[in-house]
C-alpha cells in the first residue's frame, strides 16, 4: 500500500513538471529563428564561409557569406529560392564581412579593405533591389565582436581607434553618419554630444548645425562646398574607359596642369571629397577660383551613377527593356543611357546607336 502511494505522489509531480515546461519548451521551439536548409539552396549564390541568414522586412531571407577577399549576398524568397521580383542575381561586395546587423529594410556588413590599409569599411545594402552602398573609414584599428549597430536615421556604431592607439575590452564605441548618397565615401566619427549637465545645454545653441540658424559673426564653410555658380549652360558628357576615383583624376590632372583643381558633384549638388566617381556626376576643373571646364560623367556600365558595375545596374537595364516594350516611359536617359551603351572594347560606345540586348550581356562582364 505504502508503495502504491509512492507511484501516486511520484506520477504527480512528473506530471505538474511537464505542465510547468510544457509553455517554455514552446516558448523556445517559436524563438528559433526557420531559416532555409544551406544545402538545398543553389550553391552559386553563396561562398563557402560565414554564411548567415537574416529575416528581410515583410518575407524571405538574404544570404550573406565570404571567401577570402569578397562578401557574396543573395535576396531569397520564403522557400529559400533567388527572389527575382527583387534581384537578378547575388550581390559581390569587394571586401569580408566581420561584423553585420540589419535596421529597417537595410542590412549593415562591416570589415577591412582588402586593398587600402588600415580602411574600415562599412557595406549598407538594400534588402529590397540588392543595392549596396559603401563608406570607408580610413586609418583606424576596429573591434568588430561588440557593439556593431545602427539605427533608423543611418547612424552606425562601432569600435574603432585611430590607427596606432590602444584598442581594449574598455574601448568605447564610436558614431558614424552614414553617407548613402556617396558609394565609396569616407566617414569620420561624429563628435561627442553635449554633457547634460553643462550650462550651455539648457538653451539652444544658435550656431549649431541642428538649429539651421547660423551666427552672423562666424565664418561657415558651407559656401565652398557649393556648386560653383559660374558652370556653363550646356555641359558635354565625358567617357570614362572604365571605373576613376576622384584621387586618381586629380592626380593626372597635377601631372597635366597643376595650376588646375577638380571638384566633383552629385546629380544633386552635393560635393564629393573622394571615392568613385559616377554617372551622372559634374566635374568642375578650377583655376584661379574660377571655373575652367566641366562635364558629366559617363562610366561604361555605370547605370545607377554609384560609380562602380553592380547587379544592380543590370537590373536597370532588363527594367528599361521591359519598359519600352510596353510603351512606358523609360527610366534611363541622359548620360545614364549613355552609360548603357557598351562597345565591343569594354568601353563607351558613341557610335549614336540604340541600346540593344547585347549591351546587357557586356554589363554583366563588367561586373568584379
Amino acid at each position: 500500500m505504502r508503495d502504491r502511494r509512492k507511484k501516486r505522489l511520484m506520477l504527480c509531480i512528473i506530471c505538474v513538471c511537464a505542465a510547468a515546461l510544457m509553455p517554455m519548451i514552446a516558448a523556445l521551439s517559436c524563438y528559433a529563428e526557420d531559416y532555409p536548409d544551406i544545402s538545398k539552396i543553389d550553391s552559386n549564390l553563396y561562398y563557402p564561409d560565414n554564411q548567415q541568414f537574416f529575416r528581410r522586412p515583410g518575407t524571405g531571407f538574404v544570404l550573406i557569406s565570404s571567401n577570402a577577399s569578397s562578401t557574396r549576398t543573395a535576396l531569397l524568397d520564403s522557400d529559400g529560392n533567388l527572389d527575382y521580383g527583387s534581384v537578378r542575381g547575388p550581390t559581390v561586395i569587394k571586401f569580408v564581412y566581420e561584423a553585420a546587423c540589419l535596421s529597417g529594410n537595410y542590412l549593415y556588413l562591416a570589415g577591412m579593405s582588402p586593398s587600402a590599409a588600415n580602411c574600415a569599411v562599412i557595406g549598407r545594402l538594400d534588402l529590397s533591389d540588392g543595392k549596396c552602398i559603401v563608406n570607408n573609414i580610413l586609418s583606424v584599428s576596429c573591434d568588430f565582436s561588440r557593439n556593431f549597430s545602427a539605427d533608423a536615421q543611418g547612424r552606425v556604431t562601432l569600435v574603432t581607434v585611430p590607427y596606432g592607439e590602444q584598442l581594449d575590452a574598455g574601448t568605447p564605441a564610436s558614431s558614424f553618419l552614414f553617407d548613402g548618397a556617396n558609394n565609396n565615401g569616407n566617414i569620420s566619427p561624429e563628435p561627442p554630444g553635449p554633457d547634460s549637465s553643462s550650462p550651455s545645454s539648457e538653451a539652444p545653441d544658435s550656431s549649431a548645425p541642428e538649429s539651421g540658424v547660423p551666427d552672423p559673426g562666424s565664418s561657415s564653410s558651407s559656401p565652398s562646398d557649393q556648386i560653383p555658380a559660374d558652370l556653363p549652360s550646356v555641359m558635354e558628357n565625358y567617357d570614362f574607359p572604365g571605373p576613376v576615383t576622384l584621387e586618381a583624376l586629380q592626380g593626372e590632372m597635377a601631372e597635366v596642369n597643376p595650376d588646375q583643381s577638380l571638384r566633383v558633384f552629385t546629380a544633386d549638388k552635393k560635393e564629393i571629397k573622394g571615392g568613385n566617381i559616377g554617372t551622372g556626376q559634374t566635374i568642375v576643373t578650377m583655376q584661379g577660383g574660377k571655373t575652367a571646364g566641366a562635364y558629366i560623367a559617363v562610366i561604361p556600365g555605370d547605370l545607377d551613377g554609384s560609380g562602380t558595375v553592380t547587379d544592380y545596374d543590370c537590373r536597370l537595364l532588363y527594367e528599361y527593356f521591359i519598359q519600352t516594350g510596353a510603351g512606358d516611359t523609360p527610366s534611363l536617359s541622359g548620360p545614364y543611357l549613355e552609360a548603357a551603351k557598351i562597345s565591343d572594347e569594354s568601353g563607351a560606345d558613341r557610335s549614336g546607336r540604340s541600346l540593344q540586348t547585347g549591351d546587357l550581356l557586356k554589363i554583366k562582364k563588367l561586373i568584379k
